[in-house]
């Protein structure tokens, strides 16, 4: 509001604060942006790639039904609907990923399918995104969203149906639409509320490619089923072999060596038997168990055959289990994550069962490895979203063989948090007195495994009084100019401190942090 008696200039100026302030509270950053839009990328590379799974499954059912179709016909019928309802539902999110670009750009369909969402005029763009998916309903129910979510719905129960009573042996939840949501201020809302209204539209972009990925891993989810419920009592595919599944292939002496050996797809209700050593062992539910106590360490091995009746007879499939028989020993690792972060020093406990250390190599890619102790090394890594993997090597009679290795995610220290000195992170009303009192700002880490010592390097301050933006003062530092502070005790209540471009120096470099909004009560 203007005073009674401004100038035109005056009023002018008051305009033009109310403009920014208006675009500071609705500015989304390039930063953000970006981010949307390589999740974007990210969501249709996986789409792309879990339809070549997804076909791959029907390739394979496929192979079974012309292998004996009298007992895949009717699963493979109801995999053809599951096909069928879910490119559907696939194609309408694809035809609303189009229809909302072109509403957005105010651009044709056929323009909007053209169109790289990176090259899309106002990314940060919510308004006609929103009336698009929300309408004119203050319930979400007059747009397309709550148009998509009835649609989603009729899918799930297309699916439920075709599954029948297999249908609680999927889950569905990645589709779920009745969920409970909340609003910013805590209110209940529903779902296309929750996920449409006033969201920018790469985030809508987003969103809609994430469904898509939701309903490819429920159409392979049921699909996976239909083919598991396939009868297996007369061996449905071609392609059925021992298994031996054992608790542990490293036992200690006086300890025992215990195995599961069954038939893999076979009935549980099948009566098989397992012959080993001259023994015949009785199965139960398809599986047979094996106990053998371990007496003398060193490399064991035990031979036998599973025994399963057909309606043509007994067949039976041999195997061979190979184990060690170790003295005992201990190996104590403080080592909990599988994670390393670029810059600092991981630490990684690294040793080859019954070898000596110094027998012992320990590798690593993706990084270097320095010796602590025995079995203790530290770790620096190189680029993140590559894994490092440590591998142990053990020295006999001359040559080297690998013991086992380890793979480790490797990521970037996360980004630290800026604060006020002497303040809790998440002030965002401070007296100005204190403010000015408090020298400076601080930047830690939070929840975060290492002990970092880090600094500010740099930031922005400007202040808005009296309806008036300050300039940009600048310090190169971590502490407050005498400018700063002088504009800060000038401060009223109301007024806001905006603090930028802040600066932190990190083990691997500097590091562009969020801004602050402060505002003076």
């Amino acid at each position: 509001m203007s005073a009674p008696n401004e100038t035109p200039r005056q009023k002018m100026i008051g305009m033009m604060y109310l403009v920014l302030t208006a675009m500071l509270a609705l500015n989304v950053s390039v930063e953000v942006l970006k981010s949307f839009l390589i999740v974007n990328d990210a969501a249709k590379e996986t789409n792309k790639n879990f339809q070549n799974k997804v076909e791959s499954m029907y390739v394979m059912f496929h192979k079974a039904y012309l292998g004996n179709p009298q007992k895949t016909e009717e699963a493979w019928n109801k995999a053809q609907s599951v096909q069928k309802s879910s490119k559907v539902l696939y194609d309408y999110i694809n035809q609303l990923k189009y229809e909302v670009i072109a509403v957005s750009e105010k651009i044709s369909i056929e323009e909007a399918k053209k169109l790289n969402p990176r090259n899309i005029g106002r990314q940060d763009n919510y308004d006609d995104p929103t009336r698009f998916f929300i309408g004119e309903s203050q319930s979400g129910n007059g747009g397309k969203a709550f148009e998509l979510k009835k649609h989603i719905e009729t899918y799930l129960n297309e699916l439920r149906t075709i599954l029948g009573a297999d249908k609680s042996k999927v889950n569905f939840s990645g589709l779920n639409t009745n969920g409970t949501y909340y609003d910013a201020s805590g209110k209940k809302q529903n779902w296309q509320m929750q996920y449409f209204y006033h969201t920018i539209i790469v985030a809508d972009l987003a969103i809609l490619n994430n469904l898509q990925t939701e309903v490819l891993n429920a159409e392979y989810d049921a699909v996976a089923q239909l083919y598991a419920s396939v009868s297996d009592d007369d061996f449905k595919f071609d392609n059925i072999s021992a298994r031996a599944i054992a608790n542990s292939n490293y036992v200690l002496v006086g300890n025992n060596y215990e195995a599961e050996i069954f038939v893999a797809a076979f009935d549980s209700k099948s009566h098989i038997t397992a012959t080993i050593g001259g023994t015949t062992y009785q199965g139960d539910s398809g599986r047979i168990k094996y106990v053998r106590t371990a007496t003398t360490a060193g490399s064991q091995s035990i031979s036998g055959q599973i025994n399963v009746p057909s309606t043509f007879g007994t067949k039976s499939y041999p195997f061979t289990l190979n184990y060690i028989v170790a003295e005992p020993m201990a190996t104590v690792s403080a080592d909990a994550m599988n994670v390393m972060y670029v810059g600092v020093d991981n630490p990684v406990s690294a040793m080859a069962g019954g070898v000596s250390d110094a027998n012992t190599r320990v590798a690593i890619t993706n990084g270097s490895l320095t010796k602590k102790g025995a079995g203790s090394y530290t770790a620096r890594v190189n680029t993140p979203g590559s894994n490092a993997i440590v591998s142990v090597y053990a020295l006999n009679k001359g040559k080297e063989e690998l013991m086992g290795s380890r793979s480790f995610r490797v990521k970037r220290i996360p980004d630290p948090i800026a604060r006020i000195n002497g303040q809790s992170p998440s002030i965002r009303n401070i007296d100005k007195n204190t403010l000015a009192n408090a020298g400076g700002l601080l930047v830690s880490m939070q929840d975060f495994e290492f002990q970092l010592s880090l600094q500010v390097g740099a930031f922005a301050l400007q202040v808005s009084r009296n309806q008036e933006l300050s300039s940009t003062m600048r310090s190169n530092g971590n502490k407050f100019t005498s400018d700063m502070v002088d504009n800060i005790k000038r401060c009223k209540r109301g007024d806001k401190v905006f603090i930028t471009d802040v600066t932190a120096r990190m083990p691997e470099g500097n590091r562009l942090l969020g801004d602050m909004i402060l505002t003076i009560k």
